[in-house]
């Protein structure tokens, strides 16, 4: 497995997708729905575990405990499994081979030879674009692309027939005789075969790096800056002050009206004071105390 990095909870998961403009984007006009609140809360509001990306040989992810969101590329020389989490790859996805089943979302490229995906209720969403050779979509498996999508050959359970899937079977090497029922734990096994047949990836393919564009991330509203002192003060006295309206006046003009001078706090100042002196009888002492502080 990745080196675990440490455990977020839902809101800290939350934190690492807000960034991204995909997930803020859900359409169904291209097909794209990831909903990243699945993704952030795990199983059962338990969170997800962040890991490292990298470079591995193999890889099954087995996470029990919530979704597992791996920061960074995600390159395996040989074959990649998912067999029924939450899993969020921050990056690009690169192996020979990939089973999936659940929910796999993928913010960058994916590049495989061998795809098979597994069951309906989430399946595989792709942010990025996918280069697959041959795939295989089992049990009407989802398999959405917001980039472009160059699938060699593709196999749909649901529009081609089961005949179809297990044909593709025997073409993969993976299934002697098209009549027979293969489990998919078997079809699993075959694939690990056939991927470490294969060696390690490419150079070339083993290079490539997820490089986020600017367009990808969402534009975050200006950072307010803090309060000035005296202004938290000011605040603190209204909220406590026993005086009433007439006697608060009175006091912010022999308290509080050098202190607020300051061209820097004015502004603010003035409208703390109309928020809290508000009396129709005193409006016009009030906005000459403000035209004194101007």
């Amino acid at each position: 497995m990745l080196p675990l990095k440490r455990w977020l909870s839902p809101e800290e998961s939350a934190e690492v997708l807000r960034p991204y403009a995909a997930f803020r984007q859900r359409s169904a006009g291209n097909g794209m729905d990831v909903d990243p609140l699945v993704l952030s809360d795990g199983f059962g509001s338990s969170g997800a575990g962040l890991f490292a990306g990298g470079r591995v040989s193999s890889l099954k992810l087995e996470n029990s405990r919530g979704s597992t969101f791996i920061d960074g590329d995600l390159v395996v020389d040989g074959w990649f499994e998912n067999p029924g989490g939450l899993v969020f790859v921050r990056g690009n996805l690169i192996a020979h081979t990939v089973y999936t089943s659940e929910y796999l979302v993928i913010l960058g490229d994916l590049r495989v030879r061998r795809l098979f995906g597994e069951d309906e209720p989430l399946g595989t969403c792709v942010f990025g674009d996918a280069h697959v050779e041959s795939a295989i979509f089992n049990h009407n498996h989802q398999f959405n692309v917001w980039g472009t999508a160059r699938l060699g050959e593709e196999v749909h359970d649901e529009v081609h027939g089961r005949e179809a899937v297990k044909q593709r079977l025997v073409d993969w090497g993976l299934l002697s005789d098209p009549r027979l029922e293969t489990p998919l734990d078997m079809v699993r096994i075959s694939l690990r075969g056939l991927a470490e047949s294969w060696g390690p990836l490419s150079d070339e393919l083993a290079s490539l790096r997820y490089t986020p564009k600017p367009s990808d991330f969402v534009a975050e509203p200006p950072v307010r800056p803090p309060r000035p002192n005296v202004i938290l003060e000011l605040e603190q006295w209204f909220a406590s002050t026993p005086l009433p309206q007439r006697q608060q006046l009175e006091a912010l003009r022999t308290q509080w009206l050098a202190r607020l001078s300051d061209t820097a706090v004015r502004e603010e100042a003035a409208r703390v004071i109309r928020k809290h002196l508000n009396s129709k009888k005193l409006i016009a002492d009030r906005d000459a105390l403000l035209r004194d502080l101007d």
